[in-house]
């Protein structure tokens, strides 16, 4: 080694400079935790490295002005509003089969992926005092005890319905993460019978931002006196953020990568609150938080839906005789295809043992929250794998009825939300992947003969 070089070996490295990570930038670059430089239709990063560069979708939207110019509202008080700034609607679109309403951006989480870590603006949001908004509310409610009031529907325990009739609605008088979970997800299910009320799509959206700010503030301070309403919270979230599922525009197809994140989050809030209770107190000081905990399923218990058995019947998606662009050698990659399979093969085993259908939507809803974080970041690359996983996902949830979140065909005769998912993923994958979801197609009644496809 030359002088110079052992000069440069010796001399101390330079620290690294701190810097911001971008709020907006590529999902490669969120997973590798650096700071994009947001450059479409590939930024930087990913041109130097050569990597897919994929965005996260921007739907279209309207704000109060543009709104005015072209539509004005009869009654300018009686639209939510989830800042003080703006009011934010829908544009009217026609309903097909891969369309449907256009969301409004999903709130903004940090970059760590965990929508429920400290929000930058801890203001929160603000909701107007207004008659409007007090009859909203009460319209609100009154559908929640009539129609969504157990989103676990035929649960043969009475203290899970009690849970959901009496002490939610209860703890909600004192806690406004909770109370505006329950007003957003009612908002979710009458938008599915009345998909064209802007009134009540204005106030959806506004609780549901409004309950994720709040549930931010309870989790930065949770103790053991507000880690049932966290918890109860969070599964109110997962739910809703499922039924949002189908509003959402697919063309061009993206992965739900928001649902799998507000999941995943909702998971880790799940856990963390138990846990609290766990080692700051005595289970029987909180009966209802171990009523979600002790009923069947029973998660993070054994985990033996992650069992190899699980997915024997869906051994064929982890072929290796088809080009992913996945790098086998790589445990991680295996171990998240694998996982994710199992668990997508454990809920249709319960469909095939004949579990009632509460047990089974827990298994559903639980999906994104146990999912393995790298089987999110290859969903988010459109790995085709991963996608074909996804298809399969569906197709279990296509065989449930009587659970209004889970998205069946609803009375304006739009598709569900498993076929139009199906659909748009066989949109999208690579023709020589297409033997690899005949199955889903088949259960929701889409497989052609066409070129590729078996008889």
């Amino acid at each position: 080694m030359t002088t110079q070089g052992k000069e440069e070996e010796g001399r101390a490295k330079p620290a690294k400079i701190g810097h911001r990570k971008s709020r907006n930038g590529c999902f490669k670059c969120k997973s590798r935790r650096v700071k994009c430089d947001e450059a479409h239709p590939t930024c930087g990063n990913c041109s130097r490295l050569k990597l897919d560069c994929l965005w996260p979708t921007l739907p279209t939207v309207i704000t109060r002005a543009s709104r005015s110019r072209s539509n004005p509202p009869s009654n300018p008080q009686s639209h939510m509003s989830p800042s003080s700034g703006s009011i934010t609607t829908i544009s009217t679109l026609g309903h097909t089969p891969e369309s449907g309403v256009r969301l409004p951006s999903w709130p903004r989480w940090p970059d760590d992926g965990n929508i429920f870590s400290p929000a930058d603006d801890p203001s929160g949001i603000k909701l107007p005092e207004t008659r409007a908004r007090r009859l909203m509310e009460h319209r609100l409610m009154q559908n929640y005890y009539h129609s969504i009031r157990n989103p676990f529907p035929v649960s043969p325990a009475t203290d899970w319905l009690h849970l959901w009739t009496t002490i939610i609605p209860d703890m909600a008088l004192h806690h406004d993460n909770l109370l505006h979970a329950m007003l957003a997800a009612s908002a979710t299910n009458l938008l599915r019978s009345n998909p064209d009320d802007k009134e009540l799509f204005a106030a959806r959206q506004g609780y549901f931002i409004s309950t994720l700010h709040a549930q931010r503030q309870e989790v930065a301070k949770m103790t053991v006196d507000n880690a049932e309403a966290v918890c109860f919270a969070s599964l109110l979230i997962s739910i809703t953020s499922f039924a949002m599922l189908k509003e959402r525009v697919l063309l061009p197809y993206q992965p739900p990568m928001e649902w799998m994140q507000v999941g995943r989050g909702a998971g880790t809030v799940i856990w963390q609150s138990v846990d609290t209770i766990m080692t700051q107190s005595k289970e029987g000081d909180h009966p209802n938080l171990m009523v979600v905990a002790g009923t069947y399923p029973y998660f993070g218990h054994d985990q033996s839906y992650f069992s190899p058995e699980m997915r024997r019947d869906f051994e064929g998606v982890l072929t290796q005789h088809l080009p992913s662009g996945d790098d086998w050698s790589d445990d991680e990659t295996r171990e998240a295809y694998e996982k994710t399979l199992s668990y997508v093969g454990s809920v249709q085993r319960g469909l095939n043992n004949g579990e009632p259908v509460y047990a089974v939507a827990r298994r559903i809803q639980a999906f994104a929250l146990v999912a393995p974080p790298k089987y999110i970041e290859l969903l988010g690359a459109q790995r085709p794998r991963a996608l074909v996983i996804m298809a399969h996902f569906w197709a279990t949830v296509a065989q449930v009825r009587g659970v209004w979140w889970l998205g069946e065909r609803d009375a304006v005769g739009e598709d569900s939300t498993a076929k139009r998912e199906i659909r748009a993923i066989k949109s999208v994958l690579p023709p020589e992947w297409l033997t690899t979801i005949v199955w889903p197609l088949d259960v929701v009644k889409l497989r052609d003969r066409g070129p590729g496809m078996p008889p």
